[in-house]
């Protein structure tokens, strides 16, 4: 064959797979309607066109927040070769769960994709790995600055950041370092829950009005969207389903505010202000579910609950001077003594090693006996009364408010605490929702909550923190400042 002909047959192959290859939409809504399969409301198509780099969502709850910002990567991903893609929220699990596997997550598109589309450009489906035929990855990071700026990374997302604990630092040390020499596109998006923070500057301080979404930007701020403005047929929300919502968070106006109106609460009436909540939060530590057998140094905390009130158990693995809860449930309304108790027993005995348990004697109504011969170690009954809970609760304060021993001398931003607790966002929330007050010619405080709510797991963990204590709830007489 002569030399004109192999390379006449050579450009007629060339076209042949310049004709097979896919030629995906430069417009993110179309990648959505004709890639992904989704059309989407008009406040997600604005945020999807908008070109910025760096951009802010407040959304409420259910808005479709996941669904827009994983879809996004993925075409972003899809039209830019070599590209590295970070997705990053308050702890690892979290990511993997909901925006890598949950609903409108990453791992969703992608079933939704047609079959052609899907061979031409994903290379490889992981857990937490999604890499494309171009060489572009999308990964799951924990929000550490060090790990996140070692990536080099083109794009990155960040869900719930008003829930993580290092925040300046990731935005100081890491995001805005990166945008110094180059261009890296930084989506930010979160549900409001301290001021003390990196997001609530991003929202709000005029220093932050380089970001699509800051107040300063844009009066309205852009992609503010409360549960108003995303009911059917504005966005997906069904409005007897948000009534039935509202009616479920009656006795929890500020979690309302917070997940449904994006609303940034003042919580100063509240014992534990959210912000000190968060300094104690470690972003590596999970729950343990019952049928794990752990070891280390155990206390448990139970509140009995009654008839109004569920029981809750609370339990803290301490070491050294540091006490971190690893285990904490609330029992379904009128659950019986003795279920709860046979769940305790078969922990005492599977775990090592429980040093004590400490449980809420008042009105126990004939328990004593029954707890007794249960065989629960170092097991005593404390007395709830005005100065035993004013001695519990600030004993609990105390040690979310002081730096460990190995981070004395360290900024007190920085310093960990005595107390931690993984991030979970009921737990956290029943901290916060307990109230206090002085009573006028009494160094004792009086604690209560909104009518509705329940604080059992607020006290089991009180409970818990006393056994660490190994000794009667004494008033702390310290005033807390409002």
């Amino acid at each position: 064959m002569r030399q004109d002909q192999k390379q006449r047959l050579k450009k007629l192959k060339d076209q042949l797979q310049e004709q097979k290859k896919i030629r995906l939409p430069k417009d993110p809504v179309k990648f959505f309607t004709k890639v992904l399969h989704i059309k989407p409301y008009p406040y997600q198509a604005e945020f999807l066109q908008d070109s910025s780099p760096l951009k802010l969502l407040r959304w409420c709850r259910r808005a479709g927040k996941t669904t827009v910002m994983s879809g996004s990567d993925i075409h972003f991903a899809a039209l830019h070769p070599n590209s590295h893609i970070i997705v990053t929220m308050p702890k690892f699990q979290q990511v993997k769960e909901i925006y890598f596997h949950g609903e409108g997550g990453l791992h969703s598109h992608l079933a939704r994709m047609d079959k052609e589309i899907y061979e031409k450009v994903i290379y490889e489906e992981l857990q937490t790995i999604i890499r494309f035929r171009n060489k572009s990855v999308i990964l799951a990071e924990t929000p550490e600055p060090f790990t996140i700026r070692g990536h080099g990374p083109h794009k990155i997302n960040i869900d719930e950041m008003n829930f993580i604990r290092k925040d300046r630092d990731l935005w100081l040390s890491a995001l805005l370092p990166m945008t110094l020499t180059r261009t890296v596109y930084i989506n930010v998006a979160s549900t409001p829950w301290n001021k003390d923070s990196v997001y609530y500057d991003m929202c709000f301080n005029k220093n932050f009005k380089f970001f699509s979404g800051n107040r300063h930007e844009h009066d309205p701020p852009r992609y503010l969207q409360t549960w108003k403005d995303v009911l059917h047929p504005n966005g997906p929300l069904d409005p007897r389903q948000v009534e039935i919502m509202r009616e479920q968070y009656a006795g929890d106006p500020w979690r309302w505010k917070r997940e449904m109106e994006c609303a940034f609460v003042d919580d100063e009436t509240a014992f534990l202000p959210s912000s000190l909540i968060i300094k104690c939060q470690n972003e590596e530590l999970e729950f343990a579910k019952f049928e794990d057998n752990l070891k280390g140094g155990f206390f448990i905390g139970w509140d009995l609950g009654r008839e109004r009130d569920p029981a809750a158990l609370a339990i803290i693995d301490m070491k050294d001077d540091v006490r971190r809860l690893v285990h904490c449930v609330q029992f379904p309304l009128k659950t019986p003594h003795v279920t709860v108790m046979a769940y305790i027993k078969s922990i005492c005995d599977r775990w090592d090693q429980i040093h004590a348990v400490y449980y809420d004697h008042t009105g126990t109504m004939g328990m004593d006996e029954q707890i007794n011969k249960a065989g629960f170690p170092n097991v005593k009954g404390i007395d709830f009364t005005k100065p035993s809970k004013h001695g519990m609760a600030t004993a609990l304060k105390d040690l979310m408010m002081s730096p460990r021993k190995a981070d004395e001398g360290l900024p007190p931003n920085e310093a960990r605490r005595k107390f931690e607790l993984p991030f979970n966002k009921d737990v956290q929330a029943e901290l916060n929702i307990e109230q206090w007050e002085q009573t006028p010619g009494s160094e004792i405080y009086t604690f209560s909550h909104p009518e509705r709510t329940h604080d059992d797991r607020f006290w089991a963990i009180c409970l818990a923190v006393v056994a660490t204590l190994k000794t009667e709830p004494a008033p702390k007489l310290w005033v807390v400042p409002r």
